[in-house]
């Protein structure tokens, strides 16, 4: 069974396990909301981790890639520890829904798709805007 973790700077990761659960249901999600207290993130990140067995699969996503959240994470990294940087709503949600299926190149699909989600909606307005006449 996979273990989610998504960790960020402030409430990013609360806001994106509310997100996920609200459209695909309760998961087992541990959030990192990290530099909301005076909380050391590498304490919270040990909290979070001492959940967990050694052999247990922990899918971690985090924002920012070589953000302090994601250098603390990053020492837990294994080859039950799968980690991705710059999560986003359509990344999380294909992963989370997906739990069952993941493999390292699953992730890099799901990826490749939540790129293609980021776009800049003038520009295929204007597109549109010129095929029509």
């Amino acid at each position: 069974m996979w273990h989610v973790v998504i960790a960020s700077h402030h409430q990013l990761a609360e806001g994106l396990r509310d997100t996920v659960e609200f459209v695909i249901g309760p998961r087992d999600i541990e959030v990192i909301c990290a530099f909301m207290d005076e909380t050391p993130v590498e304490d919270q990140v040990a909290k979070v981790f001492s959940k967990f067995g050694s052999e247990d699969d922990v899918l971690v996503l985090t924002d920012i890639l070589a953000g302090s959240v994601n250098q603390a994470l990053a020492p837990h990294m294994s080859g039950h520890v799968l980690m991705v940087a710059g999560v986003n709503l359509p990344l999380a949600l294909e992963l989370c829904a997906s739990l069952d299926a993941i493999t390292p190149d699953m992730v890099r699909e799901a990826i490749a798709e939540a790129r293609n989600q980021v776009v800049f909606v003038n520009d295929v307005v204007l597109a549109d805007d010129e095929d029509d006449e």
